[in-house]
């Protein structure tokens, strides 16, 4: 009966592409291992698309939200693909911190020339701002126009 459940809900999850390579596995184990066997390696060919689509990645006529998820959906798979140290120690938060800083920067220098006033502020804040606090503030301003 269980294996009935997973495999129902691995094929309402996973994406479309995916569906007919398991639709014929008789057990969820079997799509498990196969998706494993797949996926789960350190794919320097894919971490090196991901990081030129990211570096080419620009808001363009995207709206504010189309264009950050769509950035955030790039750095969440790079970040499977590639993952960071678990470790909560002192001696990683330099390495996170500097992480965030380059990802609000990677999405403050891809917008549209017409952000380029509440970018400033941003950049200008005391406290540097998270990416998604960033974000809040951009739409914030979007909403006004």
């Amino acid at each position: 009966m269980y294996n009935v459940v997973v495999v129902s809900w691995l094929s309402s999850t996973v994406v479309a592409e995916l569906v007919s390579s398991i639709m014929d596995a008789s057990s969820a184990r079997k799509i498990w291992d196969e998706f494993k066997e797949r996926f789960d390696k350190d794919d320097l060919t894919r971490i090196y698309q991901i990081s030129t689509d990211i570096a080419t990645l620009r808001q363009g006529t995207k709206s504010m939200t189309s264009y950050f998820s769509k950035l955030k959906d790039l750095w969440n798979e790079l970040d499977i693909l590639a993952p960071l140290s678990s470790c909560d120690c002192e001696e990683s938060r330099p390495y996170i911190d500097h992480l965030a800083r380059q990802r609000l920067l990677q999405f403050l220098m891809r917008l549209n020339e017409s952000y380029s006033h509440v970018r400033n502020a941003v950049l200008l804040k005391r406290k540097v701002l998270t990416v998604n606090q960033a974000y809040i503030d951009i739409v914030q301003e979007e909403s006004q126009r």
